[in-house]
């Protein structure tokens, strides 16, 4: 029971450090460190690079984002136990219109050979009104 009752307060810690991010609109990932590119009054752009073998972590993703492909690879995408793998190409792109909440237990992982490069690019108008 003790060992349960403390994986429950370690969670709820792990919990609160990640949702206490810098910033709302910025992505973050707890496993993998990213770049700023760009940010201004509209928009907020990161680069990521993902190793083969790595995994992001659990983390949210504000609502409002576009996602680039700079180099695609072999991805396995979670939330919660279930899990799907796809390969996303080289200059593919994608949109998220709604918000990625931690409590879906999302995270995605490089289950390929090389490493992938992603772009995120947040609208700051967007997210800020679903952050409020």
């Amino acid at each position: 029971m003790k060992k349960l009752i403390l994986i429950a307060v370690l969670l709820l810690i792990a919990y609160n450090l990640w949702s206490e991010q810098p910033n709302p609109c910025h992505q973050y990932y707890p496993n993998i460190p990213g770049e700023l590119v760009l940010e201004n009054d509209k928009l907020v752009v990161q680069r990521f690079t993902i190793q083969p073998g790595e995994w992001e972590g659990i983390h949210r993703h504000p609502p409002d984002q576009l996602y680039i492909h700079i180099k695609g690879g072999e991805w396995t995408v979670k939330y919660g136990d279930e899990a799907t793998t796809s390969y996303s190409p080289t200059g593919e792109i994608g949109w998220d219109e709604t918000a990625t909440e931690l409590s879906a237990l999302h995270e995605s992982g490089n289950t390929g050979d090389e490493p992938i490069d992603l772009v995120w690019v947040t609208l700051k108008p967007g997210c800020m009104e679903g952050n409020q």
